[in-house]
């Protein structure tokens, strides 16, 4: 199976044009849908046995003073006897409206980070969310942690930590309700994705729908893929709320050049299934560090109970529903995927989906409650790692 789906990628990180009927083969095929059916099956049924939950994006805002801004780059030689890391300073770069300036801390075991900081106050700032959201607090930490890593990201904070003169430690315990909008008081994470790994999963066989959204919030990359495939969908507004995000990683990676194609044909199919909690972008401005693990005090985050990822949400269909589909059928699915599918459809088509996708056989249960407790002890660590990173073991 691995051959034939990576066959499908192209050198520029994208799918290959691909004939339908060579499409058809593949999906059609038994022995690989059973294949993934049941890899599928024990990770959405139980992943504390059958995958390893992590955290791709981050980003924090927290408000630090200028004395603290001038202390990292007077004693950015003491992270340095700590961890192997390059630095550098650049302006604002993409959030050049947000923060002029930023400091990047490329790690040599992998991964970097972004601190921005000195902020970029409009006169009126009614136009953006986002100022509102982010601007007022003076300092913005971002990370891919899936690649910095917890072990380094706690070696930052706890020498960001020892710079502040206690500033970091009033930000991060901060724990009285107010509204993250407009507030300095605090420290809150403004991205949070949770990512779960699907290894043997090709993504025409990764078959989601959000029942919350079905297909009044979705879309699809590339927009055209009348010969190829989907590459990403994405269940919700993408740009201006938390969502969801279904893809292939070999393919982003070899499109960011991170790998090449000949290596990513040695690794065999996996997809990715991410929840990208945008906290900024929901109406609160932010979740407080404080609020991202279950607390008594009900005035926190979501009642006290912590962050939720809601993966277990998204539905989830088997493979093996290609066999159930006339063949022009199955291939308009394989490309569009279940959401995008349904404009491209006929009456009669629509009616022959409709009554495949309610067939018992064709679903796959998802463990929601399982999936909550296996990301529970990731943002735990997450929790502990930001608060007290001088104590903390990893």
């Amino acid at each position: 199976m691995a051959k034939r789906y990576t066959n499908f990628y192209g050198a520029d990180g994208h799918f290959r044009n691909i004939r339908n009927s060579k499409l058809l083969s593949f999906v059609r095929d038994e022995e690989f849908a059973n294949f993934s059916h049941d890899a599928l099956a024990r990770v959405l049924q139980n992943p504390e046995q059958h995958t390893e939950p992590s955290i791709d994006d981050f980003a924090m805002t927290l408000e630090l003073s200028k004395r603290t801004w001038k202390r990292m780059q007077r004693n950015v030689e003491l992270l340095k006897s700590k961890v192997e890391v390059e630095v550098s300073s650049h302006s604002g770069g993409e959030l050049e409206h947000l923060y002029k300036r930023q400091r990047i801390f490329k790690f040599k075991n992998g991964g970097d980070i972004r601190f921005h900081f000195d902020p970029v106050y409009k006169e009126s700032e009614e136009d953006s969310d986002t100022s509102q959201n982010e601007v007022r607090r003076s300092s913005r930490i971002s990370t891919r942690l899936s690649q910095l890593g917890l072990r380094s990201f706690r070696i930052f904070l706890g020498w960001l930590k020892a710079q502040s003169s206690g500033e970091y430690d009033k930000a991060v315990r901060f724990n009285r309700k107010r509204g993250a909008r407009g507030t300095t008081s605090g420290a809150y994470v403004t991205r949070l994705d949770f990512e779960l790994k699907l290894y043997g999963v090709p993504v025409p066989f990764l078959l989601t729908r959000d029942p919350h959204h079905m297909s009044s919030t979705y879309s699809i990359w590339p927009e055209d893929v009348s010969h190829a495939l989907t590459e990403t969908v994405y269940h919700g507004d993408i740009a201006g709320s938390s969502h969801y995000a279904v893809y292939d990683p070999l393919l982003k990676l070899i499109g960011d050049r991170t790998i090449t194609l000949k290596y990513a044909k040695r690794l065999g199919p996996i997809s990715k299934i991410e929840r990208r909690l945008l906290s900024s972008k929901d109406g609160k401005g932010g979740t407080l560090v404080s609020a991202l693990i279950p607390n008594s005090n009900a005035r926190l985050g979501d009642k006290g109970k912590g962050v939720q990822t809601n993966l277990g949400r998204l539905e989830c269909f088997s493979p093996r529903l290609y066999q159930h589909l006339p063949d022009e059928l199955a291939v308009k699915v394989a490309r569009y995927k279940l959401d995008g599918v349904w404009e491209h459809l006929g009456t009669r088509e629509r009616r022959q989906l409709d009554k495949a996708l309610t067939l018992d056989s064709n679903k796959i249960a998802v463990d929601s409650d399982a999936i909550e407790r296996c990301f529970f002890k990731v943002i735990d660590k997450l929790y502990w790692t930001i608060r007290d990173p001088s104590s903390v073991e990893l």
